[in-house]
């Protein structure tokens, strides 16, 4: 609980969802300590806390009025404030009659825009108090909740009605009324067990005001008294709880003071796999699952309550999974009625996208791209088999009543079916996997068939949205695209995946509308995560920048060449050597940018100066040397060799004029430096190393 508040807000409402509230905090936490700093309103700190029931906010040290401040104020231009008797105009006597100024305090002052009229004011120091009503008012106005509704006659919308408003500053009430709800100094207890209005006298009170009615405010204590708990109970029915922090977070925000209660299930029931078992618990009755030390679940489940563990509780929870769990057996029995494979021919009948045809359309699609991938990894018949009966498997479960009635089991419930079924397990794993990253803590894909699986789906997914015109805006990602693109790099870069992605999506282009002209935008948003991932992996800017701004879209020899980049950027000399070839390249760029077509051929018997001959003897002498390194995407070897050279180029620049007043022999030295520069035109872009 935040140490000395002297500020206290809190909103007593109906029990607002859980998925609302902790949003809620970060917003109301963000935007109330922006709002006090708008309002020179000094603070310390500021806190805000949820129940069900409750949103509070303290701050502390809270000063009691604004700070003075001096402003400048900007007038009209001169010449709209006097008129041609040099008398003020409208604007001027505007500008002085609403900011209180004296027409003696203005100066003029001389702006990239012309001449303007100035002033300084002290802005007043108003009473914290007064302030304070407002920004609560806007607080409660602009949370961004995903739903809001009004009641009765009111005006005010919230996600659930408000009770009333306990508005404390230095322990006196701050008068707000909205809607006709006065603020008090009063707040509720826990709704069941200590359902009364109770005074706050003080603020440093609140937080054991609170404990005393049954109520813990702070809802990180909350969470971690529930998973302390749960851990320690499912330890003794000698298990291990089966931990998940989305369904924490739920049950954190549906008590106000928690506890952990053991309940049954009939065992009979285990016979159902247990993914649905946990999704049936989690997504229909929040509760947690728990297993045996061999791994198998037990028949037992914890239930997070708000009121002290009765038998009647107990019976009322079990006797409600049992209901659930018999409605999992009998979906689970329905399906198992055909194998997965018989499925397949019903997704024609299912739309996809109107634009894309039928989910056995797509299937068709992720057929074609993972049977190209396979052709491209030269993968051997026995895996592209196992690829291509992944493929069509992958989507069957989407007809089936299991994911009908939990969509979230999509590919995990296919995989436990084609297994049943006795397919191959390879193929089993990439139903399931082939949607992984599923979010942003979800692992990639295991295994060359899940990832081929996996980056078929995501090709496809990428130019069907695309095609479509679905495409990510601002901060808009409906269909978690970035997501996916990030994750193509990421499979590519650490499976050792050698993709040509611009052949890929030219390959797979004339099966979506418009797809040849849907390869470049779609190149340049992979592109874009490939910079994120590449700078995560600790790599330099400019190192990113050399590799990735060329024509080029195999990811994993980009990565390796920014790592190798990366790791001789520390050697002696390799900087230089670089910044050497990056001033090659301004050299040639500069003269190419002004006469793109003109023709430049070398000739030996044109060098005059030593240092040429030495350039020259040292890149054509190592020249195989160099085009085989770089075919074999032999980076360190490559950049090791080049180091070599240093002094010969450096000896060059320090000799040498390149653009020579003779024409022959400055075009001569810019054939030798096009000739040097060819073999690594693809390799990186040299313009982009910083110093």
């Amino acid at each position: 609980m935040l140490q000395n508040a002297n500020f206290l807000c809190e909103i007593g409402t109906e029990e607002i969802p859980a998925g609302y509230l902790l949003p809620a905090v970060v917003f109301i936490k963000k935007s109330f300590g922006e709002r006090m700093k708008d309002e020179r309103i000094a603070f310390d700190a500021v806190e805000v806390y949820a129940t069900p029931r409750r949103l509070a906010i303290l701050a502390s040290n809270v000063a009691p009025a604004q700070s003075e401040e001096e402003v400048e104020l900007k007038g009209p231009s001169v010449k709209a404030a006097y008129d041609a008797a040099g008398m003020p105009t409208k604007a001027l006597q505007g500008f002085l009659k609403g900011n209180s100024i004296e027409e003696g305090r203005v100066v003029r002052r001389t702006t990239d825009k012309g001449e303007y009229l100035f002033a300084t004011k002290m802005l007043a120091s108003k009473k914290s108090g007064d302030i304070l009503p407002g920004i609560v008012e806007d607080m409660v106005k602009n949370i961004p909740f995903p739903k809001r509704m009004r009641w009765s006659d009111l005006k005010l919308s919230f996600p659930r009605p408000i009770a009333y408003f306990c508005v404390l500053f230095n322990d006196t009430v701050v008068p707000l009324e909205l809607s006709g709800i006065a603020s008090s100094n009063k707040i509720r207890g826990h709704y069941i067990r200590h359902n009364r209005m109770v005074e706050v006298k003080s603020i440093g009170s609140y937080d054991e005001l609170l404990r005393e009615n049954g109520v813990i405010v702070d809802h990180n204590e909350r969470r971690r008294i529930i998973r302390e708990e749960l851990e320690r109970t499912a330890k003794s029915l000698g298990g291990e709880l089966v931990f998940d922090d989305e369904l924490l977070e739920t049950v954190t925000f549906i008590a106000e003071s928690p506890y952990v209660l053991i309940c049954d299930f009939r065992p009979e029931f285990l016979s159902i796999p247990d993914i649905v078992l946990i999704t049936e618990m989690k997504e229909h009755q929040k509760y947690f699952a728990v297993r045996g030390s061999d791994g198998v679940l037990l028949p037992n489940f914890l239930v997070v309550s708000n009121n002290p563990p009765t038998a009647y509780i107990k019976a009322g929870n079990e006797r409600v999974i049992t209901a659930r769990f018999n409605d999992a057996r009998f979906f689970f029995n329905e399906d198992r009625k055909s194998k997965l494979a018989d499925k397949v021919d019903s997704l024609r009948n299912v739309l996809f996208h109107k634009d894309l045809g039928s989910i056995y359309d797509k299937v068709e699609r992720l057929r074609f791209i993972s049977a190209h991938l396979a052709r491209v990894l030269a993968l051997d018949s026995e895996t592209a088999d196992r690829i291509d009966r992944a493929a069509y498997l992958c989507k069957a479960d989407l007809n089936t009543a299991m994911v009908f009635e939990f969509t979230s089991l999509q590919g995990k419930i296919g995989r436990i079916y084609a297994l049943l079924d006795n397919e191959d397990p390879e193929a089993a794993r990439a139903i399931d996997d082939h949607y992984r990253p599923r979010s942003q803590d979800d692992p990639m894909p295991e295994g060359i068939v899940s990832r081929v699986l996996s980056l078929a789906e995501k090709v496809d997914n990428l130019l069907g949205s695309y095609s479509v015109g679905n495409i990510p805006k601002g901060s808009q990602d409906p269909y978690a695209l970035r997501r996916q693109a990030g994750a193509i790099v990421s499979m590519v870069v650490d499976g050792g995946m050698s993709i040509d992605m611009r052949a890929l999506l030219e390959h797979c282009a004339s099966r979506y509308r418009d797809g040849a002209g849907l390869v470049k935008p779609i190149l340049a948003f992979i592109g874009g995560r490939a910079n994120t991932l590449f700078a995560e992996r600790g790599f330099r800017y400019d190192e990113i920048d050399a590799c990735l701004s060329i024509d080029y879209h195999n990811y994993l020899e980009q990565f390796r060449r920014a790592r190798s980049l990366h790791e001789f950027r520390g050697r002696e000399g390799f900087s230089e050597m670089l910044l050497s070839f990056k001033r090659m390249n301004n050299i040639l760029a500069a003269f190419r940018q002004k006469q793109p077509d003109y023709r430049l051929a070398f000739k030996s018997a044109l060098m005059v100066e030593g240092a040429e001959r030495g350039l020259y003897e040292f890149f054509n002498s190592r020249r195989d040397r160099i085009n085989e390194l770089i075919r074999t995407d032999s980076y360190r070897e490559l950049f090791g060799l080049l180091i070599e050279g240093k002094s010969v180029i450096d000896g060059f620049f320090d000799e040498v004029m390149v653009m020579s007043d003779d024409t022959k022999i400055r075009d001569n030295r810019l054939a030798l430096l096009e000739t040097i520069l060819e073999p690594f035109k693809g390799l990186l872009d040299f313009t982009k190393i910083s110093e």
